[in-house]
């Protein structure tokens, strides 16, 4: 599944009751985890935040279902800022757009989504668009081929093998 799709889903407890829209999730790329998955909750005036892990997913299709009922809920840890219990993981939208090099310090384009899967709280792959408004095209790197984090990714790859990967 796109990251991009599962930000947005709706999320139900373990009584079918909606309690709220996926607003974020926390990524930890050296471990391809997704290590925290965030809830809104409550009204524009008073939102806070879920904090879901992968031992509360019961399922995840058209919605995200929890394994907590309400009195569970109750006792879940709730933030009012996201940033605030990150930890080592970065934001989803703090990762989409950074600029992907190859090892030869050549632009290779940015990274647009990513292939989760939820449930075992899992990043597959990242997706990188290449080109212009015209000609985009993808490539899809794995965890195995990065090589650095930071400002920008940096891949293993040297540009020749970057260009045989774009489809």
């Amino acid at each position: 599944m796109k990251a991009n799709e599962f930000i947005g889903m709706k999320v139900l407890d373990k009584e079918a009751n909606e309690i709220g829209k996926v607003a974020e999730i926390a990524v930890v790329f050296k471990k391809c985890l997704v290590e925290k998955i965030f809830v809104s909750i409550g009204s524009a005036l008073s939102k806070k935040y879920l904090v879901i892990v992968e031992d509360n997913i019961a399922e995840v299709g058209d919605y995200l279902q929890l394994k907590i009922d309400k009195t569970g809920l109750k006792k879940q840890v709730k933030v009012d800022k996201i940033d605030d219990f990150l930890g080592n993981a970065i934001r989803y939208k703090d990762f989409i757009g950074k600029t992907v090099l190859s090892k030869n310090g050549m632009d290779v384009g940015k990274i647009t989504d990513m292939m989760i899967d939820p449930k075992g709280c899992l990043i597959h792959n990242i997706v990188v668009t290449t080109g212009g408004t015209l000609n985009k095209k993808h490539i899809i790197i794995s965890d195995e081929d990065i090589d650095a984090l930071g400002d920008y990714l940096i891949l293993k790859l040297n540009q020749k093998q970057v260009e045989e990967r774009i489809n």
